[in-house]
């Protein structure tokens, strides 16, 4: 309970912004962003959907300068693929990606 508790302290404090990136990939897998701002920092996390409607876990994260949300600003790019799909995560001249930007999307075909 104190771990739902702390999650959604979290997603207040900071501004939490979830999206459900379209197309989805073969067989329904699905690419889930939650994209985070807290003063001059943004920050995101990719997840990996399948069918099941779970996310086994983090497929990667990247951090933004100033606060920048790329996935909500529409900068990014998603290629699906035999085996999988691949986030490309872009920031701006002002805001560039300062930590990460790319993730492997694997729902475990």
């Amino acid at each position: 309970m104190l771990g739902t508790t702390w999650g959604a302290v979290d997603d207040l404090i900071s501004d939490a912004e979830y999206h459900v990136l379209r197309p989805a990939g073969p067989a329904g897998c699905t690419a889930v962003v939650r994209e985070t701002s807290f003063l001059v920092i943004g920050d995101g996390e990719a997840y990996a959907v399948g069918r099941t409607g779970l996310a086994l876990g983090e497929s990667a994260s990247w951090t933004v300068d100033d606060g920048y949300r790329p996935v909500d600003a529409g900068t990014y790019e998603l290629d699906w693929g035999r085996g999988g799909g691949f986030l490309r995560i872009s920031g701006t001249s002002t805001d560039p990606v300062v930590r990460g930007g790319s993730a492997d999307i694997d729902c475990g075909w």
